[in-house]
This record gives structure tokens, sequence and C-alpha cells, in this order.
């Protein structure tokens, strides 16, 4: 005969002391993740701008190099948000509050739009192959730009067909937590780009 023995009921579930742990856990996790989580977003905002300038000004200096011509990056910039920068391979002071292609004085480089008719720069020939070259800090939230030691005496960067030389000068970025990122163009031509006090990852001093 075969007896069976009684068994209490099994509880699966947490204990209130295992239940409080684990929410005292989480919220620590929660207290070190989302500030870290907040400043990543911050810093790759930074790195997104800083990024996009330095290969605008790497193709303005291969474009001279291609169509041996001129290629001037011109810039609108006050230490704040609000700053604008343009390329033009046809206006060398190209108006940076324009902001149609076929527009006199737009920051524009003509692009063949495979008709074969190439326009000169002026819309005379074809205004579809006139591309702007125009951009603004509203893709960037709350990344500062800055400017300083532009050779060229104003407020841009020429860069010249025959040697692949430039107008020197920098430019300092920085994002709302106070992290610092700087594209320099050499005499030379090189552009390139490094943290200044080492506040971003992956990138040298300088």
């Amino acid at each position: 005969m075969t007896v069976h023995m009684a068994r209490g009921p099994y509880n699966s579930g947490l204990s209130l002391l295992e239940l409080l742990i684990s929410v005292a856990v989480m919220g620590i996790i929660i207290s070190v993740a989302v500030p870290n989580m907040a400043e990543f977003s911050v810093n790759q905002r930074l790195v997104g701008a800083s990024e996009q300038v330095y290969g605008h000004l790497q193709q303005a200096r291969s474009e001279a190099v291609a169509r041996n011509t001129m290629i001037y990056a011109n810039f609108s910039v006050d230490g704040t948000a609000s700053w604008i920068y343009g390329l033009s391979s046809v206006n060398s002071l190209c108006n940076l509050a324009v902001t149609a292609p076929a527009t006199a004085g737009a920051c524009v480089m003509p692009i063949d739009d495979g008709d074969g008719n190439l326009d000169p720069g002026d819309g005379s020939v074809d205004p579809g192959d006139l591309v702007l070259m125009r951009f603004t800090g509203v893709e960037h939230d709350d990344v500062l730009m800055d400017i300083a030691g532009f050779s060229s005496g104003n407020t841009q960067f020429v860069f010249d067909p025959v040697r692949g030389t430039a107008t020197s000068g920098q430019i300092d970025l920085e994002s709302a937590n106070g992290s610092l990122l700087r594209v320099t163009v050499s005499l030379l031509g090189r552009v390139a780009i490094c943290s200044p006090d080492g506040s971003v990852d992956n990138y040298g001093t300088c």
C-alpha cells in the first residue's frame, strides 16, 4: 500500500523582502543609466555636427582639385547654436541667407543633372545643375560653434586647386555639457578633427 505524504502549498513568487531588494536594485541601475544615456545623446549630437563640418571641408578640398577651381567655405557664427556655413565654387563670398540655389549669390556648386549641359554657376544654362550647399545648426540641437585664427582675413576657408592648399583656421564646436571638438584646416589643406581637452572619447587631443 502506497502512502502519499501531504504537501503544503508551494509558493514560487517573490517574498516581500525579495521584491523590495529588486526594486532598490532597479532604482540604482536607472539612476546611473539615465544620466549616462543623456550625456551620450548630448555627445552624439556634438560628434554628428563636428563630423559633418569635417566631411564638408574634406569635400571642398577634393572638389577644388577635381574641378580645378577655387572652392570657398563661408561661415556665419557667433558662439551660439545659430550657425550657418556654405560651400561654393561660384561665389567667393556667397550669401548664407539665401536658401534658393538659383538666386544670385547663393552658396552653390554646379553638378550636371544628366543632360550634358553643365551650368557655369549663374543659372544661365541649366538652373537644375545648381546644388545648394548651405548647412545650419538646426539639426544639431544645442551644439555651439565658434571660429578663430582664419588666415583669410574673413570668415572663410579658400581651397586652392593647384596644390590642394588652403587658408587656415579652426572651428570649435561645444555641446550643452561642455564637451568640445575642434575642426582645423592647415595651410597645406589638411583637415583634422580633435578634442582640445580630451572631453570626447575616440578623438585625440590638440
